[in-house]
């Protein structure tokens, strides 16, 4: 099994490629230079939040999740795991749980009071209680993948991508529960070619609470819609979205109606309108901010999105999280 380090310089490398391919709130900290492209409507770079890792020592910053409950976000770390966790009134974002050698944590995700976080190339999804800090529940699937990015389900089940192996894998709500089990593999091939060595699936949404979900694939920046269907080959029916690539895509969020992808290089989020019912998408608009390091995925938080600056081409630190300014409508 590949260690942490490795796996890092994997996503330096994959990073370049993509790179050179795809060409209200207080104001703690002002924007820094970067970015490049409008900002787009209802964004007002001025307004934007910049949080700190503090400290800055554990590795890229990758994954995002919010707890409505608290108001707390949490963040976590490649390099070892570690567990952050912020306030959106204040500027720092300190540790929550400390990281462990051989641990990585990537996508994230809160509910019911519980801390979902996809482990990487460590090839584990860990449960933590947010009140105890407990680990509560972990599943093992096995070496030779990349476990990226996850959804939960309004049922409590957790579906989790895996960048390097053409799997999706479900976690049942019964074994989240249960605090072990053996997660399911459902194929994603033929449908979703791999790429050997490249970022493959990798942000996941669901909708109807579950029934379909949405993924990206890095590499190629092809959108997928996955029917969840008992009655179906494999108990899947999956189909290509008809949109333009959306190349580096990494996280994604849906927000009225419309689906966020977060794009490293150059840093920006891309909106894109679902087709409700229909497989041909459109996309609306592009927006980056001056603070934007290299973003790899978001969350709303509120009146934010908060936006992870992961930053693996310089991994300068400290390491910081954007939060954009979330437009208001009148029925919010």
């Amino acid at each position: 099994m590949m260690r942490w380090n490795h796996a890092v310089r994997i996503l330096v490398a994959i990073f370049t490629v993509v790179l050179l391919v795809a060409g209200g709130s207080p104001v703690f900290a002002k924007p820094g230079s970067g970015g490049g492209k409008p900002n787009g409507p209802g964004h007002d770079p001025e307004e934007t939040v910049v949080f700190t890792l503090d400290p800055s020592t554990h590795g890229n910053p990758e994954g995002v999740a919010f707890d409505k409950r608290s108001g707390a976000f949490f963040v976590g770390a490649v390099g070892d795991g570690a567990l952050y966790r912020g306030m959106l009134n204040d500027p720092t974002v300190t540790e929550f749980i400390p990281g462990e050698s051989g641990k990585s944590a990537v996508g994230m995700k809160v509910a019911k009071g519980k801390l979902y976080v996809a482990g990487g190339n460590t090839g584990t999804l860990s449960v933590y209680d947010i009140a105890t800090k407990e680990l509560v529940a972990s599943f093992e699937t096995g070496g030779g993948g990349f476990l990226n990015d996850l959804v939960v389900t309004k049922e409590g089940d957790v579906f989790i991508t895996d960048s390097f192996r053409p799997t999706l894998w479900r976690v049942t709500a019964e074994q989240v529960e249960a605090g072990s089990g053996l997660p399911e593999g459902i194929p994603m091939g033929p449908e979703v070619e791999y790429e050997a060595g490249a970022f493959n699936l990798n942000g996941i949404v669901s909708l109807r609470g579950g029934k379909r979900l949405i993924v990206v694939q890095s590499n190629n920046g092809k959108l997928f819609l996955i029917d969840l269907k008992d009655k179906a080959p494999d108990g899947r029916k999956i189909h290509p979205i008809d949109v333009e690539p959306l190349v580096g895509g990494d996280g994604l969020l849906l927000d009225r109606g419309r689906l966020i992808v977060v794009q490293g290089a150059p840093p920006t989020l891309t909106f894109v309108q679902l087709g409700h019912g229909r497989l041909r998408w459109k996309v609306l608009e592009r927006r980056t901010d001056p603070t934007f390091r290299g973003p790899s995925t978001i969350a709303r938080a509120w009146h934010l999105y908060l936006v992870v600056n992961a930053d693996f081409a310089t991994s300068n630190t400290p390491f910081t999280v954007s939060g954009i300014p979330r437009e208001e409508e009148e029925d919010e």
